[in-house]
Order: structure tokens, then sequence, then C-alpha cells
């Protein structure tokens, strides 16, 4: 399972452009022409503008333009029909947050439409067995949620990937194209980076606008938290064992 190039770099560039371009001017109108002084609103008003960008360059793309609410928060995501692609846009600390979260109480969209994508690859012949799935009523109420938010558009998604915005002190450092296993394990991940304007880096502010009241209130899953944090604790140790093995066999190399 990877990332495939299934649309052109024309049309990334463009969708990346929407998503990171700055909100500033479109905000300072309104405030202005609203006598808004407070600003309360411009959180809102930046992603509202955001959105409407990427749903014009998709719908300009023929790609499909799903717009989905939860709670208090309207999202908009893009699908490519001839992949099956589901395109999910981020910033990176919200998206963090969501998979430090994964396996408590509530289920977020974000959780929900990553159990849409397909089991752990095989790493170096690993048994998966080895590891507790998560509990087959877990997983089913997950893909009740995708369900539920997708409609009609649920047999049309065959994965998700996640389009986040990196950010340093408010400001965006590059852009990044990531797919995960249901377990939000990174699988694969591009760099999109190089489509981000020079002059519009720091557009997105750091507020945590898209997190506020999109969870579902689900039961309690009392394994869950305890098999993600085995499952974590696994891969922190595997992965830096797998970087020294490669130093090593480098170093052998030049001696």
């Amino acid at each position: 399972m990877s990332i495939s190039s299934d649309m052109g770099q024309s049309v990334i560039g463009n969708l990346v452009k929407a998503f990171t371009g700055t909100t500033n001017e479109v905000v300072n109108e309104v405030r202005q022409e609203y006598g808004w002084d407070t600003g309360n609103f411009k959180n809102g008003g930046s992603w509202d503008t955001r959105f409407n960008r990427i749903k014009q360059v998709a719908l300009q793309n023929e790609l499909l333009v799903l717009t989905r609410k939860r709670g208090i928060w309207s999202f908009i995501c893009v699908l490519n029909l001839d992949s099956g692609t589901l395109y999910v846009f981020s910033k990176d600390k919200n998206l963090e947050g969501v998979i430090k979260k994964l396996g408590r109480k509530n289920i977020h969209y974000f959780q929900a439409f990553v159990s849409l994508n397909s089991d752990p690859v095989d790493m170096d012949n690993q048994q998966m067995s080895l590891f507790s799935v998560f509990p087959e009523d877990y997983e089913m109420r997950r893909i009740r949620e995708a369900q539920k938010i997708l409609g009609e558009e649920y047999p049309l998604v065959n994965q998700v990937i996640f389009v986040v915005a990196k950010e340093e002190e408010r400001k965006i450092v590059g852009v990044e194209a990531k797919l995960f296993n249901r377990y939000f394990e990174l699988i694969d991940v591009q760099d999109w980076s190089s489509h981000v304007p020079d002059d519009e880096y720091g557009s997105i502010l750091v507020i945590d606008d898209e997190t506020i009241d999109n969870t579902e209130n689900i039961g309690i899953i009392p394994k869950v938290k305890l098999e993600v944090k085995n499952r974590k604790n696994h891969f922190e140790k595997e992965i830096p064992s797998k970087k020294q093995h490669k130093r090593n066999i480098k170093e052998e190399g030049n001696s």
C-alpha cells in the first residue's frame, strides 16, 4: 500500500496552493466591511476561505467535492473517483492530537476515515499476530462512523490520504501527503512542499478550530488504549534498531 500518482503535478500543486494560500486579505475585508474589530470570526473564516478554494480547484479538475459536518465543524474533502482516493486536509498539530487519542471514548472523523485503509504492511515478515488487534466492536463502530459521514460515497472510497500542513512558529514550513494504516501507523509519505508559494508562508493559524466538537460519543472500549500503546512502543523500539542496523552496515562497508 502506497501513495499512487493518481493526480497530475499541476492538480496537486493547485490543491496545495488553495490549501496553503494566505487568507488574510479575505478576513481583513470582512472585518473592515462589518466592523468586527474583535476578530473572533477569523479562525473559522480562514478555514471557510481555504475550503472554498479547495472546492473550486477540485471542481475544475473533475474531482468529487464532499462537504460534511461534525458537530459545529463543517469541512470539505476531495475524492478522486478514478482511484477511489479520498484526500482529507489538516494541520500537523491537529492530526497529531487525533492520533494520540485513538482508542479513547470519542471517535474523531479522522479515526473513522483511517479505518477504511487496508491492514498494516508486512514489515520484514513480522507476524502481526504478535499484536492484539482492535476489538471487533470498536472496528465496527469506526466503520459505521465512516459510513455515516460519507453516506452514498462510502462505497467509492478505497483509501484515505491526509494532506497535512506542517507549521513552526505559526508559519507553514511544508506540506506532506500521508498514508496511514488503520492503526495510524505511517505507511507512505510524499513531500508536496515545493508547491507552497514562497510569499504565502505563515498563513495558517495555530488554533485548533477544526477539532472542536467533531467527535461522536462512543462507549469506552477498555482494551483499545492499551493495545494502541503496546503497538506504539513496539514501533518506537523497532524503527531505531533498523536505523542502527543500516548505520552498522554502512560503517562496515567503509572499513
